[in-house]
């Protein structure tokens, strides 16, 4: 996967699967330390546990495929109906961007979600993603919150 271009085809697999609500992932997409953030923040600061964000278990649950799928779980827990959508992409040897649509309906208000997510991914030299940075409109990533709560 060590072009922009076989980036751009796993993007479309894990879209794909995504939206089968299968938890698989392409091989060497992610590796162990593939670091999610979310509108600025990295995924292990916006769990709100006691713990550290630097505490061994919380880097293995918010880094690399682990992340991926906690992420995953909760985001469908909230969005049971959830899908994703591709709309444009360009790559690069170092970073590829995208923007996504997600669409579901919130698990606790029946409220339909139809959002604009702005990805930016950073790639290693081996051509696997150093880190996964998401933009989504506040409002609504706080209304997927609270429906992940319930």
């Amino acid at each position: 996967m060590a072009t922009a271009e076989g980036v751009i085809a796993a993007i479309d697999q894990v879209i794909a699967l995504f939206n089968a609500r299968k938890m698989d992932l392409p091989d060497n997409f992610f590796d162990r330390k593939t670091q999610f953030v979310v509108n600025g923040a990295p995924f292990e600061t916006l769990l709100g546990a006691a713990q550290s964000p630097n505490d061994p278990l919380i880097l293995m649950l918010t880094r690399g495929p682990a992340g991926f799928r906690f992420t995953t779980k909760g985001l469908q827990h909230a969005l049971p109906d959830a899908r994703v959508a591709r709309t444009d992409v360009t790559g690069g040897p170092s970073e590829v961007t995208t923007t996504l649509r997600l669409s579901g309906t919130l698990r606790d208000s029946g409220e339909a979600i139809d959002s604009v997510v702005d990805v930016t991914l950073r790639l290693t030299p081996a051509g696997t993603i150093e880190t996964a940075e998401a933009r989504i409109e506040p409002g609504t990533l706080e209304k997927i919150r609270q429906a992940r709560r319930s």
